[in-house]
């Protein structure tokens, strides 16, 4: 099955995109984000690209927080189906209008050089083998001085989260929510960073909370059973993982994710050269390829 058709797949069966209401973890886990980003970003962004819709076709929905208090965002998703479910997210909280969606593969996105202030990824390039390719497309389209992030699953989680994947896929349990990923260790991320001549280099993690619980949580919200929002064991877990990722940054080396975070330096004459071909305008509305 190509990408297209299986994310559109995706898109149809996933429990986490039919989840009614958020889950707690979802509401944790976008304020971690936020968090995260504002800390390391300068916040100076009029534009911001993000791979993939489908946070934005969820209810963490990290994209449409970004853009709470002004700005566009950019969204390019290789799903049709993913791309209309997050335009749906996006009418519900009245930001149509600031909300670009293309449908393309973003390892060769339709978009001209240095067109946007921040481009940022959060569990999306490890999706595909040419993963080093989708970081240089990020890093293509951002202005001299903007600002990219990119978030992969951490090989180092302290949770074990590659060999839960890893088993879950065998056992056929994970192709309702994703695909087969490769996990990364923060050497590696560093290494793409520096590969695309990106400056001031910073690596961290997030998510510190296991991953297996993150998963429980989203079943049972998507089957509107609340047992672990009315936890008290499970609430205090939750809140005591999110204090330790807030307050001790060491702790955020065995986070579920690991994140890095470059200023584009290129100069003239130093960029590679574009794999996008020519660029084309932005609809408000998903496109084919």
């Amino acid at each position: 099955m190509k990408l297209p058709e299986y994310w559109d797949w995706v898109a149809e069966h996933s429990f986490h995109l039919r989840q009614p209401n958020p889950s707690i973890t979802d509401i944790y886990y976008r304020k971690l984000v936020l968090t995260l980003i504002n800390q390391l970003g300068s916040g100076n962004w009029r534009r911001i690209l993000k791979l993939d819709a489908y946070n934005e076709a969820t209810n963490t929905q990290y994209g449409l927080y970004f853009i709470k208090d002004g700005g566009d965002l950019i969204l390019v998703d290789i799903s049709y189906g993913i791309a209309r479910k997050a335009l749906v997210k996006a009418a519900e909280k009245r930001l149509s209008h600031r909300i670009h969606l293309i449908v393309a593969d973003f390892r060769r996105m339709p978009l001209r050089p240095e067109c946007v202030d921040m481009s940022c990824s959060f569990g999306s390039i490890e999706h595909v083998p040419e993963y080093s390719l989708a970081f240089y497309e990020q890093v293509r389209v951002v202005r001299e001085g903007g600002e990219v992030f990119v978030g992969v699953p951490n090989l180092l989680n302290f949770s074990l989260r590659a060999l839960s994947a890893k088993i879950l896929h065998i056992m056929g349990l994970m192709t309702r929510m994703t695909n087969p990923e490769r996990h990364f260790l923060g050497s590696q991320l560093i290494s793409l960073a520096r590969s695309l001549n990106l400056d001031d280099i910073a690596l961290t993690g997030y998510h510190l909370f296991p991953k297996q619980l993150r998963w429980l949580d989203l079943w049972m919200a998507y089957r509107g059973v609340d047992t672990l929002k009315r936890s008290r064991l499970f609430r205090w877990l939750l809140k005591t993982f999110t204090l330790m990722e807030l307050k001790y940054s060491f702790a955020r080396v065995f986070a579920e994710m690991i994140i890095v975070k470059g200023v584009k330096r290129w100069g003239r004459g130093t960029a590679l050269r574009s794999l996008s071909g020519e660029a084309i305008d932005i609809d408000q509305q998903p496109q084919s390829t």
